[in-house]
């Protein structure tokens, strides 16, 4: 509760009270109107304004949201997804009248999650949930807050969310590559303990199968540049008949551009290329990757709301929102 150098106990201190007692009277707690009055006179004389956080947390009446991120810190900003997705909820949740708070939680250390949400005194919270983890699962259960998930979360975790629909993502990516003439499609997926990856690779086998066809290469791994250049090395040595690639982000996309390139192979021409979020490396790459476009302003709105809605009227209910993932063609396919 500082501002400039002038903090809670110097308040009290000339105000002849305990902290806890100056604070209680700032911001509305039991104290007398007498101490009321002479806290607000010392408050006053010292030109000390109250941090609004540091006054929701001591009336116990937040509208702090913790926006839950259980991934490793340095992946969650060097993510497009995830970055770009925290920006939009500060956006959403400042535009409700709601403080956002930025928690990051790693994975394996679940139990750090209750004690933050505790901690931060949030009244909601929003996961924007990526890899499964069973121990985190466990943890959040033991939440009392509500929770609302921006991402698709582990079909044991019963909680309200918004998301792409992955699925139909991957199943319209079969249809664009086997109209552009592809016959021998490789799919450089992202990793199995993400919902996103599985449905997204689900979708693509059922499309691919409805036309008559299988992925000549399946191939999971993590959401970044490094897996989608190896994997496409790896599959142009063992495949080498591929003509179309469908890769489940844009980084991976980045990644399999640049093994292609280097292997001389002309996108979209030998190869056409198909990537998924439509982030900045999609416009900036050369060829320009033709990709599928994830909604993170009206994702992070609808979350906003549905969490909104369940602080206004207590009421839960399990809600499972799915925008389309509109084609963005481009050079690559």
């Amino acid at each position: 509760m500082e501002v400039g150098s002038v903090t809670i106990r110097d308040v009290a201190r000339l105000a002849g009270v305990a902290p806890s007692t100056a604070s209680r009277a700032l911001n509305g707690g039991s104290a007398s109107e007498k101490t009321r009055a002479k806290v607000r006179q010392a408050a006053q004389a010292l030109n000390f304004v109250p941090n609004q956080a540091a006054k929701q947390l001591t009336s116990g009446k937040s509208d702090i949201v913790a926006i839950m991120v259980p991934e490793e810190p340095d992946f969650v900003f060097l993510d497009a997804f995830i970055s770009g997705m925290i920006a939009q909820l500060s956006s959403t949740l400042t535009a409700a009248n709601l403080l956002p708070f930025l928690a990051l939680t790693k994975p394996h250390d679940a139990r750090e999650f209750l004690n933050v949400i505790r901690g931060s005194g949030a009244v909601g919270v929003i996961v924007i949930s990526f890899h499964y983890s069973k121990p985190f699962a466990d943890v959040l259960k033991q939440c009392d807050k509500p929770i609302v998930c921006v991402g698709t979360p582990d079909p044991a975790m019963r909680y309200p969310y918004v998301d792409v629909d992955n699925y139909q993502g991957g199943y319209d990516a079969a249809t664009l590559l086997h109209d552009r003439g592809c016959r021998h499609v490789a799919v450089i997926a992202g990793p199995t303990n993400m919902q996103a990856a599985v449905l997204r690779t689900q979708g693509v086998i059922a499309g691919l199968k409805v036309l008559g066809m299988e992925p000549v290469a399946l191939v999971h791994g993590e959401y970044g540049s490094r897996h989608g250049e190896e994997t496409m090395r790896r599959i142009l040595a063992e495949h080498p008949e591929t003509d179309g690639v469908f890769a489940q982000s844009d980084e991976i996309a980045a990644g399999a551009l640049r093994a292609l390139l280097d292997c001389g192979k002309r996108v979209p021409d030998d190869v056409a290329l198909i990537g998924f979020d439509d982030f900045h490396v999609a416009r900036v790459v050369s060829p320009s990757l033709t990709t599928f476009a994830q909604p993170l302003a009206v994702m992070a709105q609808t979350a906003t709301q549905m969490l909104s809605e369940r602080l206004r009227t207590g009421r839960w209910q399990r809600r499972v929102i799915l925008f389309p993932a509109p084609v963005v063609r481009r050079q690559s396919a």
